[in-house]
């Protein structure tokens, strides 16, 4: 539905589906879903794997993994995934806590691995508590990654495609006062905007991408954001990701039983995101919330999330993962409001 021509969104109260743990201690991080929306990837923290779930013909996923990554070389604590857009060849990335981001290949069976293509690490690479990683678009050329005690954001730029090669030391670091303790990030799909979820700042900051006409492919965002969202129901956010239909911001809140969207308002020369959700749903029963909330203020809502079309999906220790469906529409922008002016 439209109010004017502001863009609008709506969760359905109703669950698509959930996919519950399957194991005790596979506490559900980070999620991705494939460019495809085929593959659905979900960081396991505590187990130390990557689970991998397949969509069916029902448009439903398959309620086992049909892949795990981690069961011949062990990851150290992955805590976020991220899929490329699978133009030349499809790549998942995984963010380990340990300081480093392993990099898989798609084999033809639709699994990944078993071992790494590439990986991101050593003490070049300015990688410390990696929290959250993410391909930034529209092309890939570039790896992000959000570093919790660093108060950063690096950016690795893709070198070759065969075989997969990043740089390891970051082309571009993104440092400003308001990134406090940045656990996840996300990119609108054209790629002008990124959003850093700053747990420890009960904020999310967003950044514009600048290019030059010189150098219009060379990453660098920022160096201020273009606005702060601080919404006062804010509780420790975990993961933030942009909707494909209408460029609203939906934040995850690891200390409170909800996530919530924010509308994007469009304008000629500038682009803004209201200060107060457009929308808010809860997760999890209230009891299953507080039993692990009462025992750490930072844990039991919703972490991970990731967006396809029409779906977001949602995790966390209690629910394991849940799926909703959205409903939004949005007028036509011109196509010079797509990205940002060059400088």
């Amino acid at each position: 539905m439209e109010l004017g021509n502001r863009p609008e969104l709506e969760v359905d109260g109703d669950v698509v589906q959930c996919l519950e743990p399957s194991r005790p201690g596979e506490r559900f991080e980070g999620l991705a879903f494939s460019s495809s929306g085929h593959i659905l990837a979900a960081a396991t923290a505590d187990t130390n794997a990557v689970l991998l779930f397949r969509r069916k013909a029902n448009g439903l996923f398959e309620e086992a993994p049909y892949c795990q990554i981690g069961s011949d070389r062990p990851l150290e604590y992955p805590h976020d995934v991220a899929f490329s857009v699978g133009r030349d060849i499809e790549l998942l990335a995984v963010a380990q806590r340990a300081g480093s981001i392993v990099v898989f290949e798609k084999n033809k069976d639709e699994t990944f691995g078993p071992q790494p293509a590439f990986e991101i690490c050593g003490p070049r690479a300015g990688l410390a508590f990696s929290d959250g990683v993410a391909f930034v678009p529209p092309d890939d050329q570039y790896l992000a990654a959000c570093n919790l005690t660093l108060a950063s954001v690096t950016f690795y730029r893709r070198v070759s495609i065969n075989p997969v090669t990043f740089e390891v030391t970051p082309e571009f670091e993104l440092k400003h006062e308001s990134l406090h303790h940045p656990d996840g990030l996300g990119f609108s799909q054209c790629g002008s905007w990124l959003a850093v979820a700053n747990h420890g700042g009960h904020s999310v900051s967003i950044f514009r991408r600048r290019r030059s006409l010189l150098s219009p492919r060379k990453i660098k965002y920022g160096p201020r954001p273009a606005m702060v969202l601080k919404d006062p129901i804010f509780r420790h956010p975990h993961s933030v990701a942009f909707t494909p239909l209408t460029d609203h911001l939906v934040v995850t809140n690891a200390g409170a039983n909800y996530f919530t969207a924010y509308q994007s308002n469009r304008g000629y020369f500038s682009t803004r995101w209201s200060q107060s959700p457009c929308c808010k749903m809860a997760v999890a029963s209230d009891g299953d919330f507080r039993k692990t909330n009462d025992e750490n203020a930072m844990e039991g809502g919703p972490k991970g999330i990731a967006v396809h079309q029409n779906q977001v999906a949602v995790c966390s220790p209690e629910i394991g993962i849940k799926i909703f469906s959205l409903r939004g529409r949005v007028r036509p922008r011109p196509a010079s409001l797509s990205e940002p002016t060059p400088l």
